[in-house]
């Protein structure tokens, strides 16, 4: 998110009847309108701010008809012994599902779903 100054006056491009004065501010995160404002004069950049990040929701992964952290399933592989890496996504661990035989998968199976 970037805060513009206003230093000449303009009218807003989206909004028509927005007038913006001299002085005011306005935060965008459109960076070629900012880029635009401010090499035509119009604006100067007053701040920069990192925009809130959504809090991240934790990925699932479908499997034995419920979905589980992939946390979860992480754990669950390396109890059984299969090896994954820490940063294996959704996709990886997918794969890595698809490769496991009867027998991993009723442990696999056994240890997730245990309640």
């Amino acid at each position: 998110m970037v805060t513009l100054k206003v230093l000449k006056k303009f009218q807003d491009k989206d909004n028509k009847e927005k007038i913006y004065q001299v002085g005011e501010t306005l935060s965008t995160s459109d960076l070629d309108r900012v880029n635009n404002l401010v090499s035509r004069g119009i604006c100067s950049i007053s701040a920069i701010k990192e925009a809130n990040k959504e809090e991240k929701k934790p990925e699932k992964i479908s499997l034995f008809d419920k979905e589980f952290e992939i946390g979860a399933v992480k754990g669950a592989l390396a109890e059984i012994g299969v090896s994954i890496n820490k940063n294996a996504g959704v996709q990886a661990i997918t794969n890595k599902l698809g490769e496991l035989t009867e027998e991993q998968n009723k442990a696999l199976s056994e240890i997730l779903c245990k309640e």
